[in-house]
């Protein structure tokens, strides 16, 4: 048999790139990395890794899927006939973008969240119970059209070129889609059978109803749709039996197995929210990096910095634009950098304590800064080039260095603030153990909750969710394999009391990320000192 699976994860003009990654060229990273330079079309590859493996090691011919955004902007922008025209290689020569009321019903739905049918809890789908969509998307709606006629016709070519072939094997063809492809059947599936009616009796719907991402739709019946559901798991035990069952019933033969490339996903709500506490993260740090050239109270930077220990060698090696510090500690204070050490500032930020890193291990050093806001690392190594410091800077996500960060690499790690940010404080910390060098350090300032934690029910800011418990660090460490870890707490309470005359200096252009409105205003009648400690993560890794 050969099995062809079609993702609309991927435009067209990204499947250069899939054929690098299955000629093993490229590997699964490195395609992430590449795909989200070239344009994702908004999709996490990660829940699909174990599929792209798989379809890798089978030799599983993989297709890219959607037609390139820039037409459908061409669509919106100019009108049909210049988009048409300029994406006619994608199109069939007789392009129909005519499409049904009940598709635009549900596809309004979708951005709108309106429910299609007028009483929620119905099950029926007749034209009576539909509820009225608004007229907000029909210039998008004619977009999402173009896209699918693109995608219907690169299936029904695939289907074609295989049947014309003299040595066919046995084809199948699996299209990975949205929901809103497989819920109701349209777009996609509808175009497919349009354009070939004769596959009717070939074609299944598999839905997966407890899913938060993707479906699977493969060759099968069409007068039964498998859909698994909690219920069914239940009564049949583990993921997927309902599917494989019914498919092994379908397509198999004696000695095959036709659900091998089954596959159902269901990403986690944590993972889901994680993405989303990261995004957040980046969009806010990414505005206080494109003021970070708007003066600053560089009175308010020296009071606190000299607070946390910070010596007036330190302030001053930081540079004139001090203003710019960003942390919770003093990770220097621990990390005890020599001459010539190679230090990782994992969170970088602005550069504050990547400056002063370079100026403690010398020329004959270097520092890596790394950080998730694209803008704050774009000043950072700014300035870097401007003071000649040998530093070097670059976007990464502390959770997953293995493309920018060698194993066994780095002497000392320093984290000043970014470490309470970071959402799976476990792959962070594992991250730092890979690429330390065996007897190299970590000196790591971040903000945790006391035992008491945040009370439920409240109203916290997103990085204060994001705390871990202060008794949950030393464990996890040790867990990973540090060794000597050593939870500094000495510096710990949250509150300072700045002089009045010295807060007055802000500049309010600039952006801040820890300045609340008024949605936190009943956090004073909180005792933060009560609630959250400033600690320093101390630790080795073993020779």
């Amino acid at each position: 048999d050969k099995l062809h699976v079609i993702m609309e994860h991927f435009s067209f003009d990204l499947q250069e790139l899939l054929d690098r990654y299955m000629d093993d060229e490229i590997d699964f990273e490195e395609l992430v990395d590449r795909y989200h330079s070239m344009g994702d079309e908004g999709h996490h590859l990660e829940p699909y890794r174990d599929l792209l493996e798989d379809a890798k090691r089978q030799g599983v011919h993989l297709h890219a899927g959607f037609l390139p955004r820039k037409y459908a902007r061409m669509l919106m922008k100019e009108g049909e006939e210049p988009a048409l025209e300029a994406a006619s290689e994608w199109l069939p020569k007789d392009v129909n973008l005519d499409s049904s009321d009940f598709h635009y019903n549900v596809f309004e739905s979708l951005l709108s969240g309106r429910s299609i049918y007028q009483n929620e809890s119905s099950d029926e789908s007749d034209d009576e119970s539909l509820s009225e969509p608004s007229d907000q998307f029909r210039k998008i709606f004619k977009a999402q059209v173009l896209k699918d006629e693109a995608m219907a016709h690169l299936i029904t070519e695939l289907i074609r070129k295989e049947d014309n072939e003299k040595d066919a094997q046995d084809e199948k063809f699996l299209v990975i889609a949205g929901n809103g492809h497989l819920l109701h059947y349209c777009g996609v599936p509808e175009r497919v059978l349009r354009e070939n009616p004769e596959m009717a009796a070939d074609t299944c719907l598999v839905i997966s109803e407890n899913t938060t991402s993707d479906s699977l739709m493969g060759t099968g019946d069409d007068d039964d749709t498998c859909s698994y559901s909690e219920e069914k798991k239940s009564d049949n035990g583990k993921n997927g039996d309902v599917s494989v069952d019914f498919l092994r019933s379908r397509f198999g033969r004696e000695g095959s197995n036709p659900a091998d490339f089954m596959y159902f996903y269901e990403i986690p709500k944590e993972i889901i929210e994680e993405w989303d506490v990261k995004e957040e993260t980046k969009n806010a740090y990414d505005k206080v990096g494109n003021t970070a050239t708007i003066p600053g109270n560089s009175l308010k930077a020296a009071w606190i910095m000299h607070s946390m220990g910070y010596t007036e060698e330190q302030f001053y090696a930081a540079g004139p634009d001090v203003y710019n510090f960003q942390g919770v500690g003093n990770p220097h204070l621990h990390a005890k950098i020599q001459k010539g050490e190679t230090v990782l500032d994992v969170g970088s930020g602005l550069g504050i304590d990547s400056t002063i890193a370079c100026h403690t291990t010398g020329p004959e050093g270097v520092v890596i800064g790394i950080d998730i806001s694209e803008n704050e690392t774009k000043h950072a190594l700014k300035r870097a080039k401007e003071q000649h410091l040998n530093a070097h800077f670059m976007v990464c996500d502390m959770e997953n260095m293995s493309k920018k960060i060698p194993s066994n690499s780095i002497d000392v790690i320093i984290s000043n603030g970014a470490f309470c940010l970071a959402p799976n404080k476990e792959k962070a910390f594992r991250e730092l153990y890979r690429v330390l060098k065996p007897g190299g350090r970590i000196s790591i300032c971040t903000t945790t909750t006391r035992e008491e934690g945040l009370t439920p029910g409240v109203s916290w800011p997103l990085c204060m969710k994001m705390f871990i418990p202060k008794n949950d660090l030393k464990p996890l460490c040790e867990k990973l394999g540090f060794t000597d870890v050593t939870i500094d707490d000495s510096d710990s309470e949250m509150s300072m009391e700045i002089p009045d005359e010295i807060v007055e200096e802000s500049n309010s252009e600039r952006s801040k990320v820890h300045v609340g409105g008024s949605d936190f205003d009943h956090l004073e009648d909180y005792d933060m000192d009560a609630l959250c400690a400033r600690v320093c993560v101390v630790a080795k890794k073993p020779l």
